[in-house]
C-alpha cells in the first residue's frame, strides 16, 4: 500500500479528475492496478461511498469516518485496547488495567487470522482508508489536525485490520454483552442473611430480583400463562466465599471516568450516584434503545413503518454516523454506532433492519479455590490446574512502563485474584471467541434481500442483540439474537457458582430456542429492552428485572389506540412516549384506594387532586421547572420506597433500591422504573390479586404505608415550598451533549453543545423507514451532527451541530438512497484512486 500522499486524490475544485487521453504501456499497467472511490456528501455531510468493488467501498468507508471523527475514533481505539493512559496520563491507568485484565485482546488477533481472505480484506480496506486520511492529516497538521490532538499533545496513529475488529468488539461485545451483577447479588444476599437469617433473606432477594413472572410485557406476544416454579435456594449458596462486589468502571454524573470500584472511595461515590440518579448513569447497567414497527395490516398510506430509537446517551460528537455504501456487494444506506464497519440501522431497498440491546444473560461468574501452595493454580475437576498467565505492558504518559498479569481459567478470564483470601473469580462469556464472527454476520445482513435470509445471516451474531426486520411489502419480524449457555441443573444465574467444574456450562442452547416472531396477529412489534418472550428469564443485572411496570407499555398503549396508522402518526408516537411517567400509572390506583380510607386535610386533598389531574408528562415550563404534580410524584415515590424497603435491606444495600428513575437528577441514556418502585408494584399487585407475595415489604400494612408516605411527602413539600400546592415545583436537570465515551474517556474538547432544562426519554437518534411496496423511504436525525471536527483554531466543521435543532423539535431529514437524489441537492464530491 503506497502512502496517502502518493494516491491520486482528486477533490472537486482542487485537483482535476481528467487523465491523459493517450497512455503508454506503463501507464496502462498502472491504471489496471488502480481502482476509483468516490465520496459524495449530501447537504448534511453524510458520506455516500461509491466503489468499484467491496475493497473500494470499505476503503472509502474508513477514509470518511477518519475525516469526520478522527479524535473520537482514536480515543475509542485506545479505550477498547487499554491504551488511554499512554496519551492522557496516569488518571486512566486503572481503566487500562481493568481492560487488560478483563479481556483477552489477543484472541481477536487469532480470530482475524482464521477468517477468509475475502472477509479480512474488508477490515483491511477500512483500516487502509482510515490510515490514508491519517497520513494526510499528519502532512498538513495546521489545517487538518483536530484540536483535541493539539490540546493533549499527541498525534493520531495509522490503523490495522485488528484495530477495526477491536472497535467492534469493544463497542458491542464489551459494551452490551458483558455486564454482571452476580457478585453484587451475592453480597446483598449475604448481608440479608446476616440481618434476617437464610430463609427470610432468600425471600427478600427473590422479591427484589425475580427471574420470571406472568405480567411483564413481551416482544413476542404472550399466548396464555406460563408455569412458574419458586426460585429455590441454591444448594451451593452457603458455601460461597464473600468475594465483595463487582469491580466496574465508575463515572461521575457528567459521565467522566472516576476510577474502578475496587477502590473503596470510588465505590462509595459511585454507589451514592446510583442511589440518587439510578442505574442509567453507567454503561455497565443502563438499558438502551426502543423500537416499534407496524405491518401492512396496520398501516395507512404505506405498506409498513419501522421506527428505531437507539439510546446511547447524549454524546459529543454523536455516537452515530450516517453512511451510504454503494458498490460491490453493497447497496445500503443508514447509520451505525461509533464508525463500526457494519450498518446497524439501515436498508438496502429490499429489507430494512434495526436493533436494540437484548440484555439477556450471557455471562456467569465462578468462584475459584486457589492452591494454598501455589497461587497460580486453582481447583478444577479434582485437581489443581495452572492458570493461563501472560504479562500486559501499559505505557503511561510522563511515567514509567507498567506491567500486570492477566489470567484465564477453564471458564474464562479471571476478574479478581485474591491470594490472601485463597479465592479468585473468573467470568464465562457466551460470545467470547466469536466477536469477529458477530461483526461479519452483521456485515452479511446488509447484503440480504429477504427477511428469511436476514434471519439466517444473524444466526452468526453471538452477542446479545435484538434484531428487527421489515421488507418493502410491509412484512415485519423480530429475533432475539445471541448465544446463550446451557447451564447445569440447580445453577441460579443470578449468583456466582463454584468454579470446581461441577457448574461448568454444558454448551450453548440451540439457536432455535431464541425468541422470534414474524407478522404477529397484533400487526406490530415493540421493544424498550423488555422481556423477549413469556418464558425467557431475566438477566442477573440489577436494573433488568422485568415486571408489569415497564416503559414499553407506553409504546404498546399508543400502538393499540388505533386500528391503523399513517407514517406520520407512527413517528408522532416518539414524542408522545418521550416524557411519560413510568411509575405513577401503576402506583396511583393503590394510593387512591388507600387514601379513600383516610381523612385528609385541605392541603393533602389539594395535593391528591393535583396528582390525579396530571397528564403524567414530565414537561418543564419556560423557567425549567416541572409542575406541582411532578414534585408530588417524586417525593411520594422516593418516600414510599424508603418507608417500605429500607428496614428490610439496611443501609449498605439500600442504594440499589432508592432511585425513583425520575428526571429530577441527571440521567443517562434512558429513564426507567426504579428498582425499588418495580419491586413494590409487584408486591402490591400480588396483594390486590389476593395472592401471597414472594415477600411483603409492607408487612401486612400496605395501605398504612401508602398513606404515611403520601402525608410525609406533602408535609415535606409544604415545609419547603409553602402552603400553595399549585406553586410547588421541582427543577429539571439540564440535558447536555458531553464529550466522553461509554467508559468516561474524553472524545472531544470541552465544548457543551446545548443545555436544555427538560429530559427526553428517547433515542439518541431516530430512524424512520417506510415500506412503499417497491422501495423504502428513509429518514433520520443524528444530533449534534455528522462531523466531530474542530480545527486547531477552534473552528467547527459546518456539520458539527447542524442536526441539533431538528432533533430537539422531533423532526428528521431524508436519507437519499440513489446517486441522483444526492446530486440533485447541495453536495460535495471527493475522488480517491487506490493504488493496489
Amino acid at each position: 500500500m503506497k502512502s496517502a500522499l502518493s494516491l491520486a486524490l482528486i477533490s472537486m475544485g482542487l485537483i482535476s479528475s481528467c487523465g491523459s487521453p493517450e497512455l503508454n504501456n506503463t501507464q496502462l499497467a498502472k491504471k489496471a492496478s488502480q481502482s476509483a472511490v468516490e465520496i459524495i456528501r449530501d447537504e448534511y455531510g453524510t458520506p455516500h461511498i461509491y466503489g468499484e468493488d467491496n475493497y473500494g467501498v470499505y476503503y472509502g468507508y474508513g477514509y470518511a469516518i477518519a475525516e469526520d471523527r478522527l479524535y473520537q475514533m482514536e480515543m475509542l481505539r485506545r479505550t477498547v485496547l487499554g491504551q488511554v493512559s499512554e496519551v492522557l496520563g496516569d488518571k486512566y491507568l486503572s481503566l487500562d488495567e481493568h481492560i487488560r485484565r478483563s479481556y483477552n485482546l489477543a484472541d481477536v488477533q487469532r480470530q482475524l487470522a482464521e477468517v477468509s481472505s475475502e472477509e479480512r480484506s474488508l477490515l483491511e480496506a477500512y483500516a487502509q482508508g482510515f490510515s490514508a486520511r491519517v497520513e494526510e492529516v499528519l502532512a498538513n497538521k495546521n489545517e487538518l489536525l483536530p484540536l483535541e490532538f493539539k490540546e493533549n499533545d499527541f498525534l493520531p496513529k495509522q490503523w490495522q485490520a485488528y484495530d477495526v475488529a477491536m472497535i467492534f468488539a469493544g463497542a458491542i461485545a464489551h459494551r452490551y454483552s458483558d455486564f454482571s451483577s452476580e457478585r453484587d447479588n451475592l453480597a446483598l444476599w449475604q448481608s440479608l442473611r446476616n440481618q434476617h437469617g437464610e430463609e427470610k433473606a432468600w425471600d427478600i432477594f427473590n422479591a427484589s430480583k425475580w427471574l420470571l413472572d406472568q405480567d411483564s410485557p413481551t416482544t413476542v406476544p404472550r399466548e396464555g400463562s406460563i408455569e412458574l416454579q419458586g426460585d429455590k435456594l441454591p444448594k451451593y449458596l452457603n458455601t460461597l466465599a464473600a468475594v465483595g462486589k463487582t469491580s466496574r468502571v465508575a463515572v461521575n454524573q457528567n459521565g467522566e471516568f472516576q476510577g474502578i470500584t475496587n477502590d473503596p472511595a470510588v465505590a462509595e461515590d459511585f454507589e451514592t450516584l446510583i442511589a440518587n440518579n439510578g442505574f442509567t448513569v453507567s454503561a455497565e447497567f443502563s438499558p438502551a434503545s426502543n423500537f416499534w414497527s407496524v405491518s401492512s395490516a396496520k398501516t395507512e398510506g404505506a405498506n409498513g413503518v419501522l421506527l428505531n430509537g437507539p439510546q446511547f446517551g447524549w454524546s459529543l460528537p454523536s455516537y452515530v454516523n450516517g453512511i451510504g455504501l454503494h458498490g460491490g456487494d453493497f447497496e445500503v444506506v443508514g447509520n451505525t454506532l461509533l464508525g463500526l464497519p457494519a450498518l446497524l440501522f439501515a436498508h438496502n431497498n429490499k429489507i430494512a433492519w434495526g436493533s436494540t440491546a437484548g440484555l439477556s444473560d450471557q455471562v456467569d461468574e465462578y468462584i475459584l479455590k486457589l492452591n494454598p501452595e501455589n497461587q497460580e493454580q486453582y481447583w478444577h475437576k479434582g485437581e489443581f490446574k495452572d492458570f493461563e498467565v501472560w504479562e500486559e505492558t501499559i505505557n503511561v504518559k510522563g511515567g514509567a512502563t507498567h506491567k500486570l498479569k492477566a489470567r484465564k481459567s477453564a471458564q474464562g478470564m479471571v476478574m479478581i485474584h485474591l491470594p490472601e483470601d485463597g479465592v479468585a473469580v473468573s467470568r464465562a462469556r457466551a460470545w467470547e471467541g466469536k466477536e469477529l464472527a458477530t461483526l461479519l454476520s452483521w456485515i452479511e445482513l446488509s447484503k440480504k434481500n429477504s427477511i428469511r435470509d436476514a434471519k439466517e445471516a444473524v444466526e452468526g451474531v453471538a452477542t446479545n442483540i435484538n434484531f428487527y426486520y421489515m421488507d418493502i411489502k410491509g412484512n415485519i419480524a423480530y429475533t432475539h439474537g445471541g448465544n446463550y449457555p446451557q447451564r447445569v441443573a440447580g445453577h441460579d444465574p443470578r449468583i456466582p457458582v463454584p468454579g470446581d467444574g461441577s457448574y461448568d456450562w454444558l454448551g450453548m442452547r440451540p439457536y432455535s430456542e431464541n425468541p422470534s416472531v414474524e407478522n404477529p396477529a397484533q400487526a406490530y412489534i415493540s421493544n424498550w429492552n423488555n422481556r423477549p418472550s413469556a418464558d425467557w428469564v431475566a438477566a442477573d443485572l440489577w436494573p433488568l428485572t422485568w415486571g408489569r411496570a415497564h416503559r414499553v407499555q407506553h409504546i404498546n398503549k399508543q400502538l393499540e389506540s388505533q386500528a391503523t396508522f399513517t407514517p406520520e402518526e407512527i413517528w408522532a408516537i416518539n414524542e408522545k412516549v418521550s416524557y411519560r411517567d413510568s411509575s405513577l400509572p401503576y402506583l396511583l390506583p393503590y394510593l387512591q384506594r388507600a387514601l379513600s380510607k383516610s381523612k385528609l386535610n385541605d392541603i393533602e386533598r389539594a395535593a391528591l387532586k393535583t396528582l390525579e389531574s396530571w397528564d403524567q408528562n414530565w414537561l418543564a415550563d419556560e423557567q425549567g421547572n416541572y409542575p406541582a404534580a411532578a414534585a408530588i410524584a417524586e417525593n411520594f415515590v422516593s418516600t414510599l420506597v424508603k418507608n417500605a424497603i429500607h428496614d428490610d435491606v439496611g443501609d449498605d444495600f439500600f442504594y440499589l433500591y432508592s432511585a425513583t428513575g425520575y428526571p429530577t437528577v441527571k440521567l443517562g441514556p434512558s429513564m426507567l422504573v426504579g428498582s425499588g418502585t418495580r419491586a413494590l408494584i409487584k408486591n402490591l399487585d400480588a396483594l390486590a390479586a389476593q395472592q401471597e407475595p414472594i415477600y411483603d415489604f409492607f408487612s401486612g400494612q400496605s395501605e398504612q404505608v401508602l398513606q404515611r408516605s403520601f402525608r410525609e411527602a406533602v408535609k415535606r413539600l409544604m415545609q419547603q415550598q409553602g402552603l400553595t400546592v399549585s406553586a410547588w415545583k421541582v427543577p429539571s436537570p439540564t440535558m447536555e451533549w458531553v464529550g466522553v465515551n461509554f467508559r468516561g474517556v474524553p472524545q472531544a474538547a470541552k465544548r457543551p453543545v446545548v443545555n436544555i432544562a427538560e429530559y427526553a426519554n428517547r433515542g439518541s437518534e431516530n430512524n424512520l423507514f417506510i415500506a412503499r411496496g417497491d422501495r423504502f423511504e428513509a429518514y433520520d436525525s443524528i444530533p449534534p451532527g455528522q462531523s466531530g471536527f474542530v480545527n486547531t483554531a477552534g473552528e467547527e466543521d459546518p456539520h458539527y451541530r447542524d442536526q441539533l435543532e431538528m432533533f430537539l423539535q422531533f423532526k428528521y431529514k431524508k436519507i437519499p438512497a440513489s446517486k441522483d437524489e444526492i446530486l440533485q441537492s447541495k453536495h460535495q464530491t471527493k475522488r480517491l484512486v487506490i493504488n493496489k
